[in-house]
């Protein structure tokens, strides 16, 4: 990518439900204007890190960072840090410790309580922080046009103030970050007709102009391929692969800087997944999108993506450039997803050996743990210092 600013920044990511970790320390930057693909089995936990990252979900750990500033911050790994050192405080009482070190616990934990405080501050307030911000920037700009302005222009300027003011003052960062679910049947409210569906977000946004609002409607739905005559229908009069593009519709309309597609093409014929794709690698051009593409289809993730994350049981086990992955893959169960992809041509299909992964028996992990580490610029592997050895070695450092 030659764009390297930062638009998403997630950073050790965790999601725990109850005793189950859905998403486990899971990191990674997205950069603008980039495809970053996230992919893996069923389960793995690539989901749940999108509907983290739009706060469907209260993140237990970690922190997401979208344009700069927090939106999510979970407390989990700051909690688990005060138990351990309130612990080693009761312990070095009792022994008749150092007051030197007691008091280096007890300074860590004011930190630490001060830490959690603004988790939850920016977790809470990151959206109105930025509608005051958004506010301000109206107040100052109309302040300078009706200071400049003809009397005869300052009462429509008004108005048009009014109307930017309260708009700014609805709008959400996340509303930036917008998704398109997996399922199009489930995902779209039956009750409601297309152009309440697409339009839904304009007006909880604050936008009252119905004139504008049916114009801009029908400029998307033609965008996404479909007509000005479906905006009065209803979902179940349409099929699958229109449904999903009412849903990309409803999602684009908000002129998000994020677009999160998880599998958005998993519950299509394999003809319509094509035109699906196709479809957003023009609105990625034509919208300037940032795409975070939830597949379990290495073929397409190859296509359509600058760059992908292999999830497994939670956890991001590699992460690359889509060519360099593909070229040069390294963990275990990155080389099985590629033994499993299809191939065209028979002979070749009747040779292809598939690769068996079992996590136990690949890894020891019992003494030296694992963690992410970049082998080569762009190229991360979640691995060991025996492990780390080998990789290199393959990749000839």
């Amino acid at each position: 990518m030659d764009n390297q600013e930062v638009l998403l920044k997630v950073e050790h990511l965790s999601q725990h439900f109850g005793p189950v970790k859905a998403v486990n320390d899971v990191s990674f930057e997205i950069h603008k204007g980039e495809v970053f693909g996230l992919v893996g089995e069923s389960g793995c936990g690539k989901t749940t890190t999108g509907r983290s990252i739009i706060k469907l979900y209260d993140i237990t750990g970690g922190n997401i960072y979208f344009k700069g500033q927090r939106i999510c911050a979970g407390i989990l790994t700051y909690t688990q840090e005060l138990k351990e050192l309130r612990a080693k405080i009761r312990e070095l009482k009792k022994k008749g410790g150092a007051s030197q070190e007691i008091s280096d616990c007890e300074a860590r934990i004011a930190q630490l309580k001060d830490e959690i405080k603004r988790a939850k501050f920016d977790h809470k307030n990151c959206d109105r922080e930025y509608a005051d911000e958004l506010a301000k920037e109206v107040k100052e700009r109309y302040e300078k046009q009706l200071a400049k302005a003809d009397p005869s222009q300052v009462s429509a300027l008004k108005k048009q103030y009014a109307d930017d003011l309260r708009i700014a003052r609805k709008t959400r960062l996340v509303n930036q970050i917008q998704m398109i679910f997996q399922d199009p049947i489930a995902s779209l409210n039956p009750r409601m007709t297309v152009r309440e569906i697409i339009a839904e977000g304009l007006v909880i946004n604050g936008i009252r102009d119905q004139k504008y609002i049916d114009e801009k409607v029908y400029e998307i739905l033609e965008l996404v391929g479909l007509v000005r005559e479906h905006a009065g229908r209803y979902p179940h009069e349409f099929s699958g692969g229109q449904r999903q593009r009412i849903g990309i519709a409803r999602a684009v309309i908000m002129q998000p800087g994020l677009l999160i597609a998880d599998e958005p093409v998993s519950a299509l014929d394999v003809s319509i997944q094509a035109q699906v794709i196709n479809l957003l690698n023009d609105l990625r051009k034509t919208l300037d999108l940032t795409i975070l593409f939830i597949a379990h289809d290495l073929s397409v993730v190859k296509y359509f993506s600058d760059r992908i994350g292999v999830m497994y049981f939670g956890n991001l086990v590699e992460l690359a450039d889509s060519d360099e992955l593909f070229a040069h893959p390294l963990h275990p169960y990155t080389k099985s997803l590629l033994s499993a992809i299809p191939l065209p041509d028979p002979h070749s299909e009747k040779n292809r050996t598939r690769i068996t992964y079992n996590a136990l028996a690949a890894h020891d992990y019992t003494v030296d743990k694992p963690t992410l580490r970049e082998l080569k610029p762009g190229h991360f592997v979640m691995c060991n210092d025996a492990e780390e050895a080998q990789y290199k070695k393959e990749l000839g450092l």
